[in-house]
C-alpha cells in the first residue's frame, strides 16, 4: 500500500509541476501578473528567450527564482519526498523537452513549443505536454518548418 501511495504522490507531484509551469508560462511570463516589480525580471528573461530562443544565456531563471523553486522543493521532500521527487521529474523532463525543441526535434512537444515561439506565442504555453494547452483551451498547433543547419 505504502509503495503504491508513493507512486500515486510522484505521478500527481509530476504533474503539478507541469501545471505550475503553465501557470508561471501563460499568467506571469505572457500575462498579467509579469507587470508586478517581483516578476518583471523573469518576464524580461523569457522576452529575451523569445528574442533570442537558440541563446542558451536566455533559458534559465533568475537566481532569486531559482532559489524560490529550489526552497519550495526542498521543503516539500521533507513533507512529501515522492510529490517532490515527482516534481522534480517534470522539470528534469522539461528542460530536455525545451533544448530539444530548440534543436530542431521533430516530436510532438517539439513542434507544440516551436508554434509556440515562432507561430503564436499566446497559445501554446505547456512546455512539455500538449495535452495540458487542451485542457486549458490554450492549445492551438501552428505549423512551423524545421531550420536544419
Amino acid at each position: 500500500m505504502e509503495i503504491l501511495l508513493a507512486l500515486l504522490l510522484f505521478v500527481v507531484g509530476h504533474f503539478f509541476g507541469a501545471y505550475m509551469f503553465y501557470f508561471f508560462h501563460r499568467y506571469i511570463f505572457h500575462g498579467p501578473l509579469g507587470r508586478y516589480p517581483l516578476l518583471r525580471q523573469w518576464r524580461a528573461i523569457h522576452t529575451s528567450h523569445h528574442k533570442k530562443p537558440n541563446d542558451p544565456g536566455t533559458f534559465f531563471f533568475p537566481w532569486w527564482a531559482n532559489l524560490s523553486i529550489w526552497t519550495l522543493a526542498a521543503g516539500l521532500f521533507f513533507i512529501a519526498p515522492a510529490f517532490a521527487i515527482g516534481m522534480g521529474s517534470f522539470f528534469g523532463l522539461y528542460a530536455y523537452r525545451h533544448r530539444a525543441a530548440h534543436v530542431g526535434a521533430d516530436t510532438a512537444s517539439g513542434r507544440h513549443h516551436r508554434s509556440h515561439h515562432y507561430g503564436k506565442p499566446t497559445a501554446n504555453f505547456s512546455g512539455a505536454y500538449p495535452f495540458v494547452d487542451k485542457l486549458f483551451g490554450t492549445y492551438e498547433l501552428v505549423p512551423i518548418k524545421i531550420k536544419k543547419p
